[in-house]
């Protein structure tokens, strides 16, 4: 799909989409427990897809909102994770719970995501796996059973390994600890984890870089609601700081996310951003931002749309810890100084550091790609408030990935955009 948007300011308010994150943790939590949990307001998008799918190859069943958990059985043996990330790192150690033979593949760029960190922990363990091809890691065939114990894990690749092996040790008859050899990225997430695995009645003690779980838990159905995803607030916060008042409904104030550091960025960058605990709702309203030092490590899918709010701030921002956005959907350091070049921004890239320059608006009258990635093509929608003429963006689609009503919602908000 390739569409045109004509520069516009947007106004209004709205209700954020689902929590992916929370999402994939809440609806595997649930169909590893034995029984029906109910998880309301999860998120419809490729990626839970892939997950539904995936437990359902090993014998979770759905209906609506409720999730029905028994013991884990081989449905199917071959998982398609789509392009899903967090599907393939959480389920791989779930699958190998079981001793027979599974195998991943996946689309996209997947295939070249790295797993060498369960590759250093099944040859610690001397675990079955099997590529099928040297230079991708997908196909890849595993077989348990996953053994309790004492693991090491490095933490500078993904959380995402960490909360796999999490979701699984604590099904095992005897205890294990984790230890983290290096500083876990994106650590936030792993705070989500803990949190919904408590949730479901699994508790697991952490202890600076260890992580402590017993042997012969259950997970216990549950009924819970997904709160709103600040990963996604975060384009509505910044085309309000571009452009016109909108108001965020369905955020936790005191969510456990991440991504939630948006706000404390924006206040720092001097943005215009309140929470109405009455109302329940932020507010964000249009602002004259200033340039500051931004840490992507633990935030790396903040760092498309921060990327355009720098350009459009005063003076110069400067990101540090960019290595985590080479290893998306796309390489999204390289994509957004693509982008933002194009766009007439001033962009320097010194490994996986960058500084952007900002100024005062975008060039116009120009067509861009999303390179596959709905975060680029979310964020390119975004500059488009502040271009001086219309930008097409090519492969558009992209966004169910993660939030299938984006270009819906810029509508409803004012945006005026043409697909052909």
């Amino acid at each position: 799909m390739k569409i045109t948007i004509n520069p516009t300011k947007l106004k209004g308010m709205l209700q954020v989409v689902s929590s992916k994150s929370l999402s994939h943790r809440y609806i595997i939590a649930a169909g590893l427990a034995n029984g029906t949990s109910i998880i309301k307001n999860a998120l419809e998008s490729d990626d839970l897809t892939a997950t539904r799918n995936a437990l359902q190859s090993l014998g979770v069943a759905f209906d609506q909102n409720k999730v029905i958990g028994s013991e884990l059985k081989v449905v199917q043996n071959i998982i398609d994770c789509m392009e899903s990330g967090s599907t393939l790192r959480f389920m791989i150690p779930i699958s190998m719970l079981l001793r027979d033979e599974i195998t991943f593949i996946g689309q996209g760029r997947l295939p070249l995501r790295p797993l060498d960190v369960y590759f250093d922990i099944f040859n610690q363990k001397h675990l079955f796996y099997k590529k099928e091809n040297d230079e991708f890691n997908l196909p890849l065939t595993v077989r348990g059973p996953l053994k309790p114990g004492f693991y090491q894990m490095r933490g500078d690749v993904s959380s995402q390994f960490l909360t796999g092996m999490l979701f699984a040790l604590p099904l095992l008859r005897k205890d294990s600890v984790i230890e983290m050899t290096t500083p876990i990225e994106s650590k936030g997430y792993v705070d989500l984890t803990l949190d919904v695995l408590k949730t479901f009645g699994i508790h697991i003690l952490s202890v600076d870089q260890y992580f402590y779980i017993k042997g012969n838990q259950s997970y216990i159905p549950k009924e819970a609601t997904v709160e709103g995803d600040f990963s996604q607030a975060a384009f509505w916060m910044v085309a309000g700081l571009i452009g016109d008042e909108i108001t965020l409904k369905s955020l936790n104030p005191i969510s456990k996310q991440g991504d939630a550091k948006i706000i404390d960025i924006i206040k720092e960058m001097h943005g215009d951003i309140e929470y109405n605990d009455r109302e329940r709702f932020y507010k964000i309203e249009p602002s004259e931002t200033y340039g500051t030092m931004i840490d992507l490590s633990q935030i790396p899918d903040l760092g498309p749309i921060l990327m355009v709010l720098a350009s459009l701030s005063k003076g110069s921002t400067k990101f540090v810890g960019c290595s985590r956005l080479r290893m998306k959907e796309s390489d999204r350091l390289d994509v957004m100084y693509q982008v933002l070049t194009k766009l007439g921004v001033h962009m320097e890239i010194d490994g996986d550091e960058a500084v952007i320059h900002g100024q005062e608006s975008f060039i116009g009258n120009l067509e861009l790609d999303s390179f596959g990635d709905h975060r680029i093509a979310m964020a390119i929608a975004v500059a488009a408030i502040r271009a001086d003429g219309p930008i097409t963006i090519n492969h558009a689609e992209v966004v169910s990935k993660s939030y299938p009503n984006f270009f819906e919602i810029y509508k409803e908000l004012g945006g005026q955009i043409n697909e052909s």
